[in-house]
């Protein structure tokens, strides 16, 4: 019954696609959909910040290591259960596909203090405690003078558990009225502040 009323959740949320877009922070980029029309989609974050302090370059690469990790994931959904026509049973079928992770260091360039690191991280609990995301995200982190720039790109969202919705695996996020747009900026604005505080830190 749980899977079914969490398949309903999901439908009742993918009714936002058609809603106003969402008022977004500033530091939030978007692009239009490749499906075309009107809608955006994320496209970058800028969480760029100024150290307290000078920055060494392999300071970068060890936060970075420290705060950003690739990690195997695995999505679920039950779509195809069904009730019996005569026994009134719940025939649950449970589907699985796993996303291996891997080294979460895509792309170093020591030369011009650039690395590129790739990973994925779970959003807070949504739709009262029902729905989780996973994000996955590439980050470009850089120096410029002075300022450390760290910019998320590539980023897509799947549904960890989508009930009896077929689970479609990683998409981009749109930015309309119930996309859960705004969780994944946190999850990914939480990683941002942990790395900050690692560079700034001792």
């Amino acid at each position: 019954m749980k899977k079914i009323i969490l398949g309903t959740l999901v439908s009742i949320a993918l009714v936002g696609c058609v809603q106003a877009p969402i008022q977004l922070p500033s530091n939030v980029s978007t692009i239009s959909m490749q499906t075309g029309g009107k809608q955006t989609q994320i496209d970058k974050i800028d969480e760029s910040f100024i150290s307290n302090r000078p920055v060494d370059f392999d300071k970068l690469k060890i936060c970075g290591v420290d705060t950003f990790s690739n990690n195997t994931v695995t999505l679920n959904d039950t779509s195809g259960s069904f009730v019996g026509a005569y026994t009134g049973i719940y025939y649950q079928k449970n589907n699985t596909q796993v996303v291996n992770g891997s080294n979460s260091i895509k792309y170093i360039d020591d030369k011009n203090h650039m690395v590129v690191f790739t990973g994925n991280v779970r959003t807070k609990p949504q739709v009262g405690g029902f729905v989780i995301d996973i994000i996955q995200y590439d980050v470009k982190i850089w120096d410029e003078q002075g300022k450390t720039r760290l910019v998320f790109q590539n980023i897509l969202r799947a549904q960890k558990d989508s009930g009896a919705v077929a689970n479609n695996g990683f998409n981009p996020i749109g930015t309309w009225s119930g996309s859960r747009a705004p969780v994944a900026i946190e999850a990914l604005h939480g990683l941002a502040e942990k790395f900050k505080s690692c560079v700034n830190g001792n």
